[in-house]
């Protein structure tokens, strides 16, 4: 919200659980540029934020946000900005200039497609939408044009001080509409007052069909591992399918595709990141911060079949404010509130600086497949390994304890949901 002044494909051959690889799941590459890396900051946040709950003892519970819908908001913001804010906005999405981000980032390319696939049952939608007070219109012709060519969204003018309850209700509509029910509202009537004069929100649903769906007659009460060391009963999945799979230092990870018309460029799929130790969330989460392009490769995976594969059912809604992570790790010019170069968005007499940027999430996995919806909104006001002999038994992969898992688009590669599962009974 603002404020105002005046990367698998490989023929297999089995992994054990004993076959750990040291090196990272990734296929070796040339090496890129810092520009050349994607969103890497978007998945950063997500990472520090889950970090910092780890420092403190998990007192978050489960979480899940969307690395993509906040992506897009921080996009559409950098839009309108100029000078050392458009550096910083550039370097926080991972681009050299905001032409190559309109044309190259993992968002403007999902824009360009038909994600949806009614044969397949997929269902993928993003949407996006401006609200701007009518005591700072118009809106410049040059951002109308980049809101409509490249987000298709238009800017609506609204009576913040006013008239608020009405631009509440019209705003939460739109999200509750676009993110099927999944997200009923974005932002309390409290959390708007005369100083608001923009808001910007971004929402992504995602509803898929697993390439091979489990049989829920075989799904059956387990033990689940918690941080603190005690044990809940949680419905588990199993399936003898082959996945593909990798094993590496700190934890192995599976990839569980979403059904999709062959030949196709949208290729979606869930990746659930397990550590070998009960208590190794934490670690996991440092590996995965320290290198943030884990997010983004192509993995080293094989085709696998499992001894055991057990994946727990989980449903889980969350919301978290962004700005304070944001501003830890160095950007900080769009949060000032003396900033005079967010200048691109109205007239550029007026000064607009960001107050809040919020995000709602939610995803629930089960037997069929997986349901996921975000909302990102951001309100601005005035601104004063080595192969064996003998084959080795297959592999298990059992996630009976805390573990994070990731929704991504691979042919993009847009992380469109990364979280973690401390304890699938619980729906925060």
């Amino acid at each position: 919200m603002a404020d105002q002044q005046r990367r698998i494909r490989t023929k297999s051959k089995p992994i054990s659980d004993d076959d750990e690889r040291s090196i990272l799941p990734m296929k070796k590459q040339k090496k890129q540029s810092p520009t050349a890396t994607i969103s890497a900051n978007s998945t950063s946040v997500v990472t520090k934020t889950l970090l910092d709950d780890a420092n403190s003892g998990y007192k978050n519970g489960n979480f899940v946000c969307s690395p993509l819908s906040l992506d897009i908001v921080m996009g559409m913001l950098a839009a309108g900005a100029e000078g050392q804010t458009l550096k910083q906005l550039l370097e926080f999405l991972g681009h050299e200039t905001i032409d190559k981000f309109l044309a190259k980032s993992p968002s403007s390319k999902l824009f360009k497609r038909k994600l949806s696939n009614k044969k397949t049952g997929l269902e993928c939608s993003l949407a996006n939408g401006v609200w701007v007070d009518k005591k700072v219109e118009p809106v410049q012709s040059s951002y109308q044009k980049v809101l409509k060519t490249v987000y298709k969204a238009e800017a609506s003018s609204v009576d913040f001080g006013n008239k608020r309850d009405e631009a509440v209700d019209e705003i939460n509509s739109w999200v509750h509409k676009e993110t099927k029910g999944l997200i009923p509202f974005i932002v309390e009537k409290s959390e708007l007052d005369r100083e608001s004069v923009m808001l910007i929100a971004n929402t992504m649903y995602f509803k898929g069909t697993w390439s091979d769906p489990f049989d829920a007659d075989e799904t059956i009460e387990k033990k689940f591992h918690l941080i603190n060391g005690e044990q809940v009963s949680v419905p588990f999945m199993t399936t003898d399918e082959r996945f593909d799979y990798g094993s590496f230092e700190g934890y192995k990870m599976i990839k569980l595709p979403y059904k999709s018309n062959k030949g196709k460029s949208n290729k979606f799929s869930m990746y659930i990141f397990l550590p070998h130790e009960k208590a190794g969330l934490k670690k996991l989460l440092q590996i995965f911060h320290s290198n943030d392009a884990l997010f983004h490769g192509e993995f080293d995976l094989k085709m696998q079949s499992f001894d055991e594969l057990w994946i727990p059912k989980f449903k889980i809604s969350c919301k978290f404010e962004a700005k304070d992570v944001m501003k830890e790790m160095g950007l900080t010019l769009p949060f000032k509130e003396t900033n005079k170069e967010l200048s691109g968005i109205v007239e550029p007499d007026v000064m607009l600086y960001v107050s809040k940027i919020l995000q709602k999430s939610f995803v629930e996995i089960d037997e069929k497949g997986t349901e996921a919806a975000a909302c990102s909104a951001m309100r601005m006001i005035p601104g004063c390994a080595r192969q064996k002999d003998k084959p080795p038994p297959p592999p298990s992969f059992v996630a009976d304890h805390p573990f994070m898992f990731m929704i991504r688009e691979d042919s993009s590669q847009a992380v469109l949901i990364v979280g973690v599962v401390l304890n699938p009974l619980d729906n925060n």
